[in-house]
């Protein structure tokens, strides 16, 4: 298995980018900068393989989604992940047959056709330990900023998690 290695646009020592930014194109390529650095963190947060028991990424997700928004049928959370019915039985497989189940899953009480799927406590710790382990990682990071750097960043993360809220 090859690693696939990107090539991020050159950043000048005030960390913005030395590509010209015109008028009409700020917004894209505000995005794009941002989809890079929040890939960029995806990546740097990756130590190794994965081990035996530890979480992938869409079963992180999946125990997010729960933890949010508590009891869930199945369709609803492979909704919201944007994932095919086949992968979702899978990754619902993967979360509840461990030797301490990540979810439970039941049949619905007002539609049996319909299963609803829950955290256990082990979900909800399981849940803490990978968000912990990748918050650690980003901290590393975070902390070789200015102090300054550091209230701009979370004025702008507040500015940026308040315009996800938004029904789009």
């Amino acid at each position: 298995m090859s690693t696939v290695m990107m090539e991020w646009p050159a950043l000048s020592e005030y960390g913005e980018t030395t590509m010209a930014i015109g008028a009409g194109h700020r917004v894209e390529d505000i995005a794009g900068d941002l989809f890079e650095v929040v890939t960029q963190i995806c990546l740097s947060t990756l130590r190794g393989r994965r081990r035996n028991g530890h979480l992938k990424e869409v079963e992180f997700l999946t125990l997010s989604i729960l933890h949010a928004h508590g009891t869930m049928i199945v369709g609803d959370i492979q909704r919201l992940l944007g994932v095919l019915p086949a992968q979702m039985s899978r990754i619902i497989r993967s979360l509840e047959n461990r030797d301490r189940p990540l979810i439970q899953c039941r049949i619905n009480a007002r539609d049996k056709r319909k299963i609803d799927v829950v955290l256990t406590e082990a979900g909800e710790k399981a849940l803490l330990v990978y968000q912990g382990e990748r918050v650690g990682r980003i901290v590393e990071r975070v902390h070789n900023l200015s102090e300054e750097d550091q209230e701009d960043l979370l004025r702008l993360l507040h500015k940026l998690h308040a315009i996800l809220e938004r029904p789009a």
